[in-house]
């Protein structure tokens, strides 16, 4: 049975088992790349177990030279480079190949969301939003569903607000909480402090939960500090705020989305919005439009709130890529 691990940590454990003069004859056919992949992956290696070893050497070849134990380290991959490439570039390629850090609370972030909610609730709302602050939007949304109303307004208002945190905190938080959750543990140690939330995070998150959801953790945000629910407002683009675009950009817009989306998002939405669409169709296409909308039975509002996020997804990457500009002024209108 094949031991689960990369390719690329195979080859670093094959490399500093061989005698260094066979794996610089190797590493020589390789790419720049892959060379340094590799030299990563040897610079973090350490002493391995000889029964991964045996059973990385079953699978890369039927005999290996024997002799070294796969020890890497700062010295195996320089060694192994100035042989390969020569000594000026192998230190450049050494500062460059620097081992992977893990992000802290990575080791937890498949956990469950209502179980993370519920180790959560036992927690202070600060050390909660610090902790929060490094999952993704998605995941992040998806534990704040499962906390009590009032908790979750709270942690919500901290990730809103910027701050700054030291990584020793950090470190000290995730050993305790992970302990609670996992009986493993990554640390971080990237800089000496680290930003956690601001509006452009909760924005996103924002933009991850249920309409209900949104308009009363917005509401709870307002009642706090007006300026920070101004800020987290300017950062969000709804299906809604597409009456603001021009019929330029309504017209790429179409070119992108398959109408039959179109017409699911649409269901339900103003007039004003509708006809934003419909203005910039052919007479024929929008009475298509209209007859697919009159034809259509009961959707589910969850359905219709999917399709109107793609849409919105859609408009985000016509802004990435510069062909629509969705920036707010004093007057609330968006300059295209």
């Amino acid at each position: 049975m094949a031991v689960k691990m990369r390719t690329s940590r195979k080859l670093a454990i094959f490399f500093t088992s061989v005698p260094r003069e066979k794996a610089i004859g190797i590493m020589k056919y390789f790419s720049p790349k892959t060379m340094e992949v590799l030299t990563a992956e040897i610079r973090s290696l350490g002493s391995v177990e000889k029964e991964v070893k045996d059973e990385v050497y079953q699978e890369i070849a039927d005999k290996l030279v024997s002799g070294i134990d796969p020890t890497g380290g700062e010295n195996a991959a320089k060694e192994i480079l100035v042989g390969a490439i020569g000594e000026s570039e192998a230190l450049k390629m050494l500062e460059r190949a620097q081992p992977r850090k893990p992000k802290p609370f990575s080791t937890i972030q498949h956990v469950a969301g209502q179980d993370l909610a519920t180790i959560l609730s036992d927690e202070q709302p600060s050390t909660s939003a610090i902790i929060l602050s490094f999952f993704t939007p998605k995941k992040t949304a998806d534990v704040l569903s499962f906390l009590d109303e009032e908790k979750r307004e709270d942690v919500v208002m901290r990730l809103a607000q910027n701050s700054e945190t030291d990584n020793e905190i950090i470190e000290r938080i995730e050993e305790v909480f992970v302990n609670k959750v996992t009986s493993s543990l990554s640390t971080s140690e990237e800089e000496e402090k680290s930003m956690l939330g601001g509006p452009e995070l909760v924005a996103e998150i924002f933009q991850s939960i249920d309409k209900e959801t949104e308009d009363n953790l917005m509401e709870a945000v307002q009642n706090e500090s007006a300026d920070l629910a101004d800020k987290i407002r300017d950062l969000m683009f709804t299906f809604d705020d597409i009456v603001k675009l021009t019929d330029a950009d309504i017209q790429k817009i179409l070119r992108e989305a398959p109408m039959e989306k179109l017409i699911l998002a649409l269901r339900g939405a103003s007039e004003e919005l509708f006809e934003k669409f419909a203005g910039n169709l052919s007479k024929r296409a929008r009475e298509n439009m209209m007859e697919e909308i009159e034809m259509m039975g009961k959707i589910k509002k969850s359905e219709i709130e999917a399709e109107r996020k793609g849409i919105v997804g859609i408009i985000r990457g016509l802004e990435a890529g510069g062909e629509i500009e969705l920036s707010s002024g004093d007057d609330g209108d968006v300059y295209v």
